[in-house]
């Protein structure tokens, strides 16, 4: 039997120990190598499959220094501090140096360079590169120095001229550190342009290409073709999926919006919302070019085609959403119906700061603090921020941060006089409740229906507040406000799906509402659509939680609970079985909970309810994310999606709020 490799790094003290020439430990070999094999992977500079390496007991005769540097240099130059190098640069260097003549005339090749010159690191010693190529070269006793070896420092030192460094092989550099194949990383490549709304062109920018190079070099992106053949299989299979989930669930709602940007381009955008689960799911379903001059009807073909292609059926939306345009409301109106529509409730709000800051006295004090800005920071002071003039939430802002920076600098020469101060103190005062509202709707990228009515209310009961001692200006901006949400709150209140939506949101139910006379309405409508449904004969499709694979003890208790408390509730409160009387009786939920998971506890008791409430919680209350619509980074979204739709990049756009899991990254 032939004698193991690994015994050449060893010496044998007896039948069951050995010691390491690299670093004199004592092991214990048990009458085999495993041991042996295991310490000496404490030492990856060492390659035992390497035939050609030499050790003997560590530690090699260190020649001369410029002798050493002048026999190298002969074979490839290379800077003298550089240690950590490769074979493929080590040949590069010495072709364009023009030493691979004398290279080749050794018969030396690229090949032989990358097998044999290298720094091997064994122990406390290294091999001159001379010996390194030389692979029969063999080490002579004179050329051995006998020592104690040195206890290593923590740190090595870093200044030395050579370092002990192991260059592996192309093939060890694969096992030690793989690399994703290419189809992961094209699907990575295609969601930073998806996610991030890029154009695919950002593929051939100088600075991208560096940023691969640096971060991967091995990586070669695609082409542009190819990438966006990638996005749009992927946007295929998201479709087919997305196609899937409406077809389950039983109701729906569309939020569309329509764009125009600078250069006159138009756009469409529809949006899905609808529940599963838990869940409230927003998922774009189309954003899609315009045609100039445009109809109502062209716009309905647009609708109808795009339900088509999602195999949605009318009979399954409840209301489609849309901002305050003729347009649009007659497209709804020839599409599903004028009762099926529900207007953008942020859209309301900037239409009503937009009235207030274009009144002149208003308008004039935004003028002297904008010119004031422009010139601040023009000198550089970012301490100020400038207004988006399409955008009145940002001039709210502006206003904002200039009277907490007039505060602070009373000795520079400000535009506003201190009447004109308090006066523009005097005008957010009156206006922080809208704003806040506007703010509170931006959290979400989607708010729901039911907190339009809620916000509404309240904002006009605050607006409602005098203070004492306020300029008449900003007491006839008051009374206009007021109207101006008391007109939008009626008719908010009359739509059948905003009040729905509200009545059936437990945090809500009637509370939010201004007229009892449509709260009876709406009541009656509950009980009909409930009686309608008993003559049906048709049973509530409900889950059953404790016949589930996987037993939950809490719903089994829950189950038996809500029979429990009817029982108890029979004698003292309203009728038993008359769920929707039992349901506007109970206390309100806590506004920081989920309406839908509100709804899971619920639904035992009012399980008709439960089933109506599905139909109306997942109505949005904006046409698009009122963050798009009220911020400056708003108004760079809408020209990043006219820039992607000029190149035909739709799938892009579909694919840009797919969920990050749904990707398989």
């Amino acid at each position: 039997m032939s004698r193991s490799k690994i015994w050449k790094y060893y010496d044998k003290l007896d039948r069951n120990s050995a010691l390491c020439q690299l670093c004199e430990k004592v092991i214990k070999t048990c009458g085999n190598t495993s041991n042996l094999m295991k310490h000496m992977k404490t030492h990856p500079q060492v390659d035992l499959f390497d035939d050609e390496t030499v050790v003997v007991r560590g530690i090699y005769k260190r020649r001369d220094q410029d002798d050493h540097k002048r026999r190298l240099r002969k074979v490839l130059p290379f800077k003298e501090e550089s240690s950590d190098f490769h074979s493929e640069l080590l040949f590069k260097a010495a072709k364009d140096a023009g030493d691979i003549i004398e290279m080749e005339a050794q018969g030396l090749t690229k090949t032989t360079l990358e097998d044999h010159i290298s720094v091997q690191s064994v122990g406390y010693a290294w091999v001159t590169p001379e010996a390194a190529i030389s692979g029969t070269e063999t080490v002579s006793a004179e050329d051995i120095i006998e020592y104690e070896p040195k206890e290593e420092t923590e740190e090595p030192d870093r200044n030395a001229i050579h370092q002990d460094v192991t260059v592996p092989e192309a093939n060890n550099l694969k096992e030690e550190s793989p690399l994703p194949n290419l189809r992961s990383f094209h699907q990575d490549m295609a969601f930073f342009i998806c996610r991030d709304r890029q154009p695919l062109q950002v593929l051939q920018g100088e600075g991208f290409q560096h940023l691969m190079k640096v971060l991967c070099p091995t990586y070669k992106p695609p082409s542009v073709t190819d990438l966006e053949a990638i996005i749009g299989r992927e946007s295929e299979l998201q479709r087919s999926k997305l196609r899937h989930q409406l077809n389950k669930t039983s109701t729906l709602s569309l939020s569309c919006s329509m764009h125009t940007n600078s250069a006159g381009q138009s756009w469409l955008e529809l949006v899905a919302h609808f529940q599963e689960g838990r869940q409230r799911i927003s998922r774009t379903l189309s954003v899609q070019s315009l045609p100039d001059p445009l109809t109502s009807s062209q716009v309905v073909e647009r609708l109808e085609r795009v339900c088509q292609r999602f195999d949605i059926l009318k009979s399954k939306i409840t209301c489609v959403t849309t901002r305050s345009c003729s347009l649009l409301e007659e497209a709804v109106s020839l599409f599903l119906g004028a009762e099926h529509h529900v207007l953008c409730f942020a859209d309301q709000l900037e239409a009503l700061l937009e009235a207030v800051l274009l009144r002149p006295e208003i308008r004039g004090l935004c003028e002297k603090v904008r010119r004031y800005v422009e010139a601040t920071l023009e000198a550089g002071v970012h301490k100020l921020q400038l207004d988006n003039i399409k955008r009145p939430f940002s001039s709210y802002e502006m206003l904002e941060m200039y009277l907490k920076h007039s505060a602070i600098h009373l000795e520079e020469s400000l535009p506003l006089s201190p009447a004109e101060t308090d006066l523009c103190q005097q005008l957010l005062d009156v206006l922080r409740p809208l704003t806040s509202s506007m703010r509170e709707l931006s959290r979400t990228e989607y708010p729901a229906a039911s907190t339009a009515l809620p916000i509404a209310h309240t904002l006009i009961n605050e607006l409602k507040q005098e203070k004492s001692a306020e300029h008449k200006v900003i007491q006839e901006l008051r009374l206009f406000m007021v109207q101006h949400m008391v007109n939008n709150f009626e008719e908010m209140e009359a739509n059948l799906h905003v009040s729905m939506a509200t009545l059936l949101d437990p945090r809500f139910r009637n509370i939010p509402f201004q007229s009892g006379a449509l709260v009876a309405k709406y009541m009656t409508q509950l009980y009909d659509w409930m009686q309608a449904h008993v003559d049906s004969g048709e049973a509530i499709v409900g889950e059953d939680p404790v016949a589930q694979d996987n037993f939950d003890i809490w719903a089994a208790y829950k189950s038996f609970s809500h029979e429990k408390q009817r029982l108890i509730n029979g004698t003292n409160g309203p009728d038993a079985d008359d769920e929707i009387a039992t349901y506007f009786c109970a206390s309100i939920s806590t506004l920081q909970a989920d309406p839908c998971r509100i709804w899971q506890e619920l639904a035992a008791a009012h399980p008709f309810l439960h089933s109506v409430a599905q139909r109306y919680l997942h109505i949005p209350a904006t046409a698009e994310s009122p963050s798009r619509l009220f911020t400056a980074e708003g108004a760079a979204v809408t020209e990043k999606y006219a820039s992607l739709l000029e190149k035909n990049m739709e799938n892009v756009l579909f694919m840009a709020d797919v969920p990050t899991k749904d990707w398989n990254l």
